[in-house]
This record gives structure tokens, C-alpha cells and sequence, in this order.
């Protein structure tokens, strides 16, 4: 009896922490986990309970940063959740090969930490060598170390903060540091994004406002537009319940949003008449239906932003969009009306975001 007790008690267990995964890019920087596209939503979290979990299934994140612990792992793969492990010893040895890990955060902002170029290179070239089925990532916040560091990560994540107690800085710096880190790499290279949901008079001597929805909202479709790969949260599990309740609804919407997101495909382009919209346009490529081997008909995105802190209007043309498309905005319940040019008249708010969706969803 107690045989076969063990016995199922080690099919249970196997089951429930499954078999080791392997994690890889493809040439347009998306995740795949065992050959399946994967888009990271992730929050910085600082201890893993029933309570954390409940919120992290609220906020629909399929991904979590720090904070846990490496005898937690088979937790988070009964929840669903990947995650993002620290280096330092027992991490690599319990979570090289175990289901729910997505990849190595190497360092956290290492041009703060007094590491050099050479100590980066070295401990992500030792890291590669204890687990190759993983990827390497470094966590930046200094322009210039994106190019110090250069060649000791294999995917970035970019933490640029921009709502600041008095507003005074650059909205764009998210999607700024973005560009920079795909200047360096190349177009596909893998770029997790981090958004700020933090801020008050309670945070670093209250240097820091808590975001705004529509700024929550600007910072993520501005990630988004420059092709981020992966969405993260730094939090300090904001206090503020109007911002947090916010990032659960516009992480159905990004949830909404993957699968056209990561579907093979290829950029676009959209003209606009107002120089403060920003926009972009993935299309995907028709694929086969299984299994009879139908052709579905292809199908697209837009996603446009406006850049500044006033109402725009504009005249949108996207030359990849089908003049009988039947555009929808999906997040807005409505339908854009083209002229019979492929062009049509929209009204952006402050930071405003306007989605759009055409064909079948792959």
C-alpha cells in the first residue's frame, strides 16, 4: 500500500511541475516557450501569497518578477504563471530546469550597481554555459548602458519613469529608451518594457506622482507602437486604487490584443496629418487552417497614439488597410466610416489611444 501511495504521489508531483521548458526568440524579439509565442505581462512583486496570487490573476498577469522564492516555482506552474529568476545561488541550480521559468534577470540596473563591462559579460557567459534553454536579460535605466552592457543579456528590459511629482518630464522617454536599445541590436531584438504604477508623497521623498488611467494607459500603447515584446510593472503595489483597478482593465485589453500581437506577421504604415501622432500597423499574414489546409484571410492592427498633452485631430491613411475593411475600434464599440480613399477623420484626447482591428482574429 504505501508502494503505490508513493507512486502516485510521484505522478502527482510530476504532473504538477511538469517537464522542463525551453525559452528562445524568433527574429522578431517574441518569446516562444517550447516553440509557442509568449508575451510577458509581468509585475515586480515583493513576496508571493494566496493574497499576491489572487491580485496577480486580477490584474490577468501571466508573469512575475522577484519577490518569490526558488521553493515557490511549483506554485507559480499550478497557477499558471511564469517567472523571471534571480541568479545568486540556489536559483539556478532548482530553476534551470524547471517548467515555470522564462528566463534570468541578471541584473537590475547594473551601471547603479558599480559592475563593469567586463563582470556583466562574465557572469552572463557563466550563466549560459549552467543553463543554454533560457535567455539572459539586463534591466536598464542609463541611456549609455544600453550600449555598455551590450553584449551581456539577451533580451533588455528599459525602466524609464516619466510621471514625475510635477510633470516636467518627457512622456516619450519610454519609447525613447526603446528605439535606443534597438538601435544597438537590431530590429528583432527582444524588448520588455517596464510601466510606472507608482508614485506619492510616500515614495523617494515623493519625487514620483502616481500615474494617471489615461497615463498608465499612454505608457503601455506607447510601449506597444515601438514594438515592445513584453509588458512589466514596477509597483510598489501602488496605494492608489483608481490607477491599479486601471491596469487590470488595460491588461484585458493587451490579453485582447496578443494574439495579433505575436501571430507571424509584418509591419505596416499609416499616414497621419497631425505631426503628434505616432502609429503602428501589424498585419498578419494569412495563415492555414488545420486541418484542411484553408487560407484564412489576412487581418490587422493599428494602434495610434497621440504624442502630446492637448487634443489632436488628425486625418489617419493606412495604405495596408482593405478600403471595404470593416475597421473596428474595439475597446470604443464603434466602426471608423473611410471616405472610399482609405482615409478617415479621428479626434485623439491628451495622450489619447485609438485601436483598431480588421479580419479574423488569428
Amino acid at each position: 500500500m504505501r508502494v503505490k501511495f508513493l507512486a502516485v504521489l510521484a505522478l502527482t508531483l510530476l504532473a504538477i511541475s511538469g517537464r522542463a521548458s525551453r525559452a528562445t526568440f524568433n527574429e522578431e524579439g517574441i518569446a516562444m516557450v517550447d516553440g509557442k509565442p509568449f508575451f510577458p505581462v509581468g509585475v515586480f512583486i515583493y513576496e508571493l501569497n494566496a493574497e499576491v496570487l489572487a491580485e496577480l490573476h486580477e490584474l490577468q498577469c501571466n508573469t512575475v518578477l522577484h519577490g518569490f522564492q526558488p521553493n515557490q516555482l511549483d506554485l507559480l506552474q499550478q497557477h499558471g504563471l511564469k517567472a523571471i529568476c534571480a541568479t545568486e545561488a540556489p536559483w539556478v541550480d532548482m530553476a534551470k530546469d524547471h517548467p515555470a521559468t522564462l528566463a534570468w534577470y541578471l541584473s537590475d540596473e547594473p551601471e547603479n550597481q558599480g559592475a563593469t563591462r567586463e563582470s556583466e559579460r562574465k557572469r552572463y557567459l557563466d550563466l549560459r554555459k549552467r543553463d543554454p534553454n533560457h535567455p539572459i536579460g539586463l534591466c536598464h535605466t542609463a541611456f549609455e548602458a544600453l550600449t555598455k552592457f551590450k553584449d551581456a543579456c539577451d533580451f533588455t528590459m528599459t525602466d524609464i519613469y516619466p510621471i514625475t511629482a510635477k510633470r516636467d518630464q518627457n512622456a516619450m522617454g519610454v519609447s525613447i529608451m526603446m528605439d535606443e536599445a534597438r538601435r544597438i541590436h537590431g530590429q528583432g531584438w527582444p524588448q520588455w518594457t517596464y510601466i510606472q504604477t507608482f508614485g506619492g508623497p510616500e515614495t523617494d521623498n515623493g519625487v514620483w506622482a502616481v500615474p494617471l488611467p489615461h497615463e498608465v494607459r499612454f505608457m503601455i500603447y506607447q510601449a506597444l507602437v515601438h514594438r515592445a515584446t513584453g509588458i512589466l510593472y514596477f509597483s510598489y503595489w501602488p496605494r492608489q486604487p483608481r490607477t491599479w483597478q486601471s491596469v487590470a482593465d488595460l491588461n484585458r485589453e493587451v490579453q485582447r490584443l496578443v494574439p495579433r500581437l505575436v501571430a507571424p506577421g509584418k509591419e505596416g504604415t499609416v499616414k497621419s496629418t497631425a505631426t503628434e501622432i505616432q502609429a503602428r500597423v501589424r498585419l498578419t499574414l494569412p495563415q492555414k487552417d488545420s486541418p484542411a489546409g484553408r487560407a484564412k484571410s489576412g487581418s490587422g492592427m493599428m494602434i495610434v497614439i497621440n504624442t502630446s498633452p492637448r487634443f489632436v485631430e488628425s486625418e489617419l491613411e493606412c495604405v495596408d488597410m482593405p478600403a471595404d475593411a470593416d475597421a473596428r475600434l474595439p475597446f470604443e464599440n464603434r466602426v471608423i466610416q473611410q471616405d472610399g480613399s482609405g482615409k478617415w477623420h479621428e479626434r485623439f484626447g491628451p495622450y489619447g489611444v485609438h485601436v483598431y482591428v480588421w479580419g479574423t482574429e488569428p
